[in-house]
């Protein structure tokens, strides 16, 4: 049987289905809640791959569904999907035209097929975006009580609001990041213990590296997961005239980023592997930023050889970092 491709296109509130089988093309409406998808599950094919983008919670209730009832599903980042439609110089943007893209991007490029996470990582993952918007909304606030307290007259009302909100909020910061670790602890202890050992790799980073790689189960090499992130070195030449280093791609998560930036210039002082490629790259004439990068990647090379050989970190473990 020929095999059908469909490409879904997740909303909120609904999602449209697009079946691609040998070129012909169908499509197919649909709420995004539990009778929405218990009616695309009916119709369909026997054989069919389904192809989505990462839309977040709105787009796991439909993944855990297809793969629950074994159906070849893949999750794929909604930037590949825009670079291939860079690629066939789409300029029309409908939910229709969206779905037969991902159809068609599923028929020719064969996506890796979806893993749903461990129940425990899932509720890591709800309770990190649920930290995302706490810090999110502290930033703001102190911003506004910063302005307040600029004016000659500040409003004492607004400013005991702000100060009464920001304190709701960092208080429940404190107890999510607590609730985050007891998680971390109770489901995979030895690992999270683990990632500490390397230095300046705190129990928060340690948390954002298992969340965000999926307990490192969704990446077989630190360079993947460089990339998934958006640390890896971008070389830009073309012919004679064009020719150097035009930094990092900045794709993924940026919170992750700047968590491992701050690792990086712990680690520039107190891990000793990573400071001594900083300085060496630094007295070499490279760019301060440049080096630091280096020093993020280095760190990730620590935690994936930690992961990989299960083994605390150690002098010893360094040396061998040293020589790759």
């Amino acid at each position: 049987m020929e095999q059908a491709y469909i490409g879904i296109d997740v909303a909120k509130d609904s999602f449209v289905a697009a079946t691609r089988v040998e070129g012909n093309l169908t499509t197919s409406l649909h709420n995004n809640d539990r009778k929405g998808i218990s009616d695309l599950l009916k119709g369909l094919p026997d054989s069919c791959w389904c192809i989505m983008e990462a839309t977040g919670v709105y787009s796991l209730q439909l993944a855990m569904a297809l793969y629950e009832k074994g159906i070849k599903v893949s999750v794929v980042n909604p930037l590949q999907i825009k670079r291939f439609a860079q690629t066939k110089l789409k300029r029309t943007k409908t939910d229709k035209v969206d779905t037969a893209l991902i159809a068609e991007y599923g028929e020719r490029m064969q996506p890796k097929l979806y893993e749903p996470p461990a129940p425990f990582m899932r509720k890591l993952q709800q309770q990190r975006m649920s930290l995302k918007l706490l810090v999110k909304s502290k930033r703001s606030f102190l911003n506004q009580l910063h302005a307040l307290t600029q004016l000659d007259k500040a409003d004492k009302a607004a400013v005991k609001a702000c100060k009464t909100v920001l304190a709701s909020i960092e208080k429940q910061i404190v107890d999510l990041e607590r609730q985050m670790q007891q998680t971390a602890e109770e489901n995979c202890q030895e690992l999270f213990t683990f990632l500490q050992t390397i230095p300046c790799i705190s129990k928060k980073s340690a948390i954002e590296l298992l969340v965000v790689s999926g307990g490192f189960r969704s990446f077989t090499s630190a360079r993947q997961f460089s990339a998934f992130i958006g640390i890896s070195p971008c070389i830009n030449e073309s012919g004679t005239s064009i020719r150097g280093y035009r930094g990092i791609s900045r794709i993924g998560d940026k919170n992750i980023r700047a968590t491992l930036y701050m690792c990086a210039m712990a680690a520039k002082v107190y891990n000793k592997a990573c400071r001594e490629l900083y300085e060496r790259m630094v007295t070499a004439g490279k760019a301060k930023k440049v080096a630091l990068v280096a020093v993020m990647n280095k760190l990730i090379k620590q935690v994936f050889g930690k992961v990989r050989s299960g083994e605390v970190y150690s002098a010893e473990c360094q040396a061998q970092q040293l020589k790759k």
